[in-house]
């Protein structure tokens, strides 16, 4: 009967985890659509910053906390847009400025409580999950507990869905926290030590260090080239070298992307051609 009775416990636990992570992922998706709709680019890359990394462990009652907290954010940053939009707008183009400042900021008011709202759901949900795991994983003698795996990425300005794939999970995991943080994750590339990032406006090269080295619109792309770079010694080096529309703040016309393997040069150029295209 301890054995009927600790299935029938696994058996619930397992249901409900289910149940929760398929509707935080519903509430996530739809924050993240309504973000869009508020215009404010800013304040999605904001949100992305702020919200739970993939991979953390939360409790029911720091689901709690981290929600109300969010909820209090969306709230603020609704009231704050008001005053600040038109502000903004005014100082960039005047009186046409000021009018869709007020307009964009009345957007704010009424959406961005909304989807502070709906990060909250997300947390608490988040927050029963890690919950229900850890009493599972309590009950579990010898056995460690599992890191719950990065959130599945989505794909392309419509948010395409896919078969899992880790590292796809891991990169647009990564691009939160960028600059690119707020936009549509397209793909990316390991470069080995560096990796660039694609979304669907923006290409963003991350060093050895994590910092940023290079971040270029797609659409101020002209052409892209791959090319072989001899080097001292027998070995050959592989460029991407992206020719731009107009020249830079610092009168570069072209920049240039190494690798010593080829395949993963062409890959690069695949990639990155396919994100213009997406643009035409």
């Amino acid at each position: 009967m301890d054995g009927v009775a600790r299935g029938t416990g696994s058996l619930a636990r397992h249901t409900v985890g289910g149940i929760v992570d398929s509707a935080s992922l519903l509430t996530e998706t739809f924050s993240k659509n309504m973000a869009v709709l508020t215009l404010d680019r800013k304040y999605a890359q904001r949100r992305d910053r702020f919200k739970t990394m993939p991979g953390t462990n939360i409790t029911f009652v720091g689901g709690v906390e981290s929600g109300m907290g969010k909820l209090i954010r969306g709230v603020a940053e609704g009231v704050i847009g008001v005053v600040r939009a038109p502000m903004r707008g005014a100082e960039k183009r005047g009186v046409e400025g000021f009018a869709k400042g007020v307009g964009k900021g009345l957007l704010g008011l009424v959406v961005k409580p909304v989807i502070g709202l709906s990060d909250a759901a997300t947390d608490v949900m988040v927050g029963v999950k890690g919950s229900l795991e850890g009493a599972s994983n309590k009950m579990k003698k010898g056995i460690s507990q599992s890191q719950i795996r990065p959130r599945r990425a989505f794909y392309g300005r419509d948010r395409r869905l896919r078969p899992y794939i880790f590292v796809d999970a891991i990169a647009a995991a990564i691009m939160l926290q960028t600059k690119l943080g707020g936009e549509n994750y397209l793909s990316h590339v390991d470069l080995g030590g560096r990796v660039v990032i694609l979304s669907v406006k923006r290409l963003l090269l991350l060093g050895d260090d994590g910092e940023s080295k290079l971040l270029i619109k797609l659409k101020n792309i002209k052409r892209i080239e791959l090319r072989s770079i001899p080097q001292t010694t027998e070995n050959i080096e592989w460029g991407v070298f992206i020719f731009l529309k107009a020249a830079r703040s610092n009168g570069g016309e072209v920049e240039v992307i190494t690798t010593s393997s080829r395949d993963i040069a062409k890959d690069l150029c695949m990639k990155i051609q396919q994100g213009v295209a997406l643009l035409e």
